[in-house]
């Protein structure tokens, strides 16, 4: 989205756009003073989409103008998965003896569930931490190519997918897999598609070794279960960049990249970064003509 915003008296004391399900994007400055550039996200745990811009003066009058949206509703998967004793033992009973302070004290269940909700909300709370900052000023030239993280890497999970987990036939914990998950060779390796700042390079529970790295105007990639990262925090990786390779570290059965895209800490479908024409239709057109718009106007 692109909108104009100004206040007569000065500068405004707020500016943002908040969506249906609270949050809170900011706008970058663009093109000219007085004009603002934003991308928006409908994360797929929500049924419904819509956002408005809020600005704010010095005085605390506040102004609410809806965003018109056009909206393409996508249905996501959804997997029952029966948990064995042998997976609980493994990779469960290997992440839990790492992160939970009471591990002696819990059962299998108990493992398991530690896992894959305490562990993982807390490990997408730092995701989330991380990227929901905006790090530039204004935005300048915004160009992204198609991501290819994984040279002839075949999808092996989807982006949305709602894992229920039963143990012993009854329901035990559910779960949402957000990135698509690519898998080649073992430890084969990654390319950053695009260049950016790494903002995060960490082990980070059930994502393992974990590399995060910022594009602009609020676009974060994040790559999991790597097995070596051939780059730290703040470091800034050119196009086509090897920044790591594929692996089996966190909640991980088989060697393979956990590839996610995120919007200012909401994570996306990958596929559309993926897809130069959608990239074009849905974002560099969009932006193009906003500056057409512009510099007509009077």
């Amino acid at each position: 989205a692109v909108f104009m915003a100004s206040d007569d008296s000065g500068e405004l004391s707020e500016l943002y756009v908040e969506s249906s399900f609270g949050k809170k994007f900011k706008p970058v400055p663009f093109h000219k003073d007085g004009y603002y550039a934003v991308l928006l996200a409908w994360p797929s745990v929500e049924s419904s989409f819509s956002a408005s811009v809020v600005a704010t003066d010095k005085a605390g009058n506040t102004s609410k103008t809806p965003i018109r949206l056009y909206l393409q509703s996508k249905k996501y998967k959804e997997s029952k998965i029966a948990i064995s004793n042998a997976f609980i033992d493994g990779k469960i009973t290997e992440l839990a003896n790492e992160y939970a302070k009471d591990v002696d004290q819990m059962d299998a269940i108990a493992k398991f569930k530690f896992v894959n909700e305490t562990l993982r909300n807390a490990n997408e709370d730092i995701i989330e931490q991380i990227t929901s900052q905006i790090r530039e000023d204004k935005l300048g030239e915004f160009k992204i190519t198609p991501f290819y993280p994984l040279k002839n890497g075949a999808v092996v999970a989807s982006f949305g997918d709602h894992r229920i987990f039963s143990f012993d036939g009854a329901e035990l914990s559910e779960s949402y897999h957000m990135g698509l998950d690519f898998a080649s060779t073992a430890m084969a390796g990654i390319v950053a598609s695009n260049g950016g700042e790494v903002v995060f390079a960490d082990k980070n529970g059930i994502y393992g070794n974990n590399m995060i790295i910022y594009h602009g105007f609020g676009l974060y990639t994040l790559y999991g279960h790597c097995t070596t990262m051939a780059h730290e925090q703040s470091e800034i990786v050119p196009n086509g960049a090897n920044i790591a390779t594929t692996g089996t570290t966190g909640l991980a059965l088989g060697d393979h990249l956990h590839f996610g895209v995120v919007i200012q800490g909401i994570e996306v479908r990958p596929e559309e970064w993926m897809d130069r024409k959608w990239m074009k239709e849905s974002v560099y057109d969009i932006l193009e003509n906003s500056k057409k718009i512009i510099d007509g106007s009077k």
